[in-house]
């Protein structure tokens, strides 16, 4: 019954002795602040290490081991680090998440609607769906085959729509003025749309935002892609709250603007602040049409 994983090893304190190494070897030659600098950073991460939770194997669990379970990550990712989610997991991932919904509803949309063969709600819906385009691949690993035979909906999209597009979460910068913890003041002249938009998400919901989304240089492996982290479910929550739960309302709104020679950007702006409310502002009802209506189909982890 349960689903299994493979537990994977972290040599990061094989990494941490390294550079301390390294550090001593600068001092020691034509390059002592770096050297000093190498350490200095070496004996921050061990701080902040120590100050972080805990990271055990369970009890009984080795690297290279396999778990089974039958939550809804298992029917996401491949491998695991250290320990299989829990609660604590899911909450902190869904905290993230609504940081980063507005943004990364966006991302998906310009991504899925490339794809759309047209405007129309049946084909954008087509894609919101993402079903299965051939059977998966034979493979004698139960856990990689099942994790691809699932790879649908949300389960796909945030995958190959943020994850490997290099979009990841991170500590969003300080407001223009205000002085970071090492005393630096940070002064803004110009502001993009985008901020402004997550500015004012942030006072729509009375809260500053903690997390940010960035774009990367370097693109993701496959095996860091089906990896689980919090971060990366994150952005699988932040999917399947708007694309997920409101993909019939916000193909009706997306298919009316676009039909009508609306501004694409703007049309999806619309769908992911007002048909899936993703800023938590007050969701205005699409007009109804003749189109169909769909039912989505259930996700393996509507239990959690």
């Amino acid at each position: 019954g349960g689903q299994a994983w493979q537990f994977r090893r972290i040599p990061w304190q094989l990494c941490a002795a390294g550079c301390i190494l390294f550090g001593s070897m600068l001092q020691g030659r034509s390059r002592p602040l770096l050297g000093l600098r190498c350490r200095l950073a070496t004996f921050w991460l061990f701080g902040a290490l120590a100050d972080a939770k805990e990271l055990r194997y369970p009890d009984g669990i080795k690297p290279g081991d396999q778990i089974s379970g039958t939550s809804g990550e298992f029917f996401r990712y491949k491998h695991v680090l250290v320990k299989p989610p829990d609660d604590d997991d899911r909450i902190q991932a869904l905290g993230m998440s609504e940081d980063i919904k507005c943004e990364t509803c966006e991302i998906l949309l310009r991504g899925l609607l490339l794809k759309s063969e047209s405007n129309s709600e049946d084909h954008i819906m087509d894609q919101f769906d993402g079903e299965l385009a051939a059977p998966p691949r034979d493979t004698d690993n139960a856990q990689e085959y099942r994790v691809d035979a699932n790879r649908k909906g949300c389960n796909k999209h945030f995958k190959d729509e943020v994850l490997y597009r290099g979009w990841a979460i991170k500590k969003c910068p300080p407001p223009a003025g205000e002085t970071t913890a090492g005393g630096t003041t940070i002064s803004i002249t110009s502001v993009s749309e985008e901020a402004k938009e997550a500015k004012d998400t942030a006072l729509a919901s009375g809260k500053q935002r903690e997390w940010c989304l960035e774009q990367m240089e370097k693109m993701p492996s496959e095996r860091d892609v089906d990896t689980f982290h919090i971060r990366h479910e994150a952005f699988f929550y932040a999917c399947e709250n708007t694309v997920g739960r409101y993909g019939q309302e916000m193909a009706t709104l997306l298919s009316a603007r676009l039909d009508d020679g609306g501004d694409r950007e703007r049309a999806i702006r619309a769908a992911c602040r007002e048909a899936a409310s993703c800023a938590g502002l007050p969701k205005r009802s699409p007009k109804k049409g003749g189109r169909r209506k769909r039912r989505r189909a259930p996700s393996p982890d509507e239990d959690l």
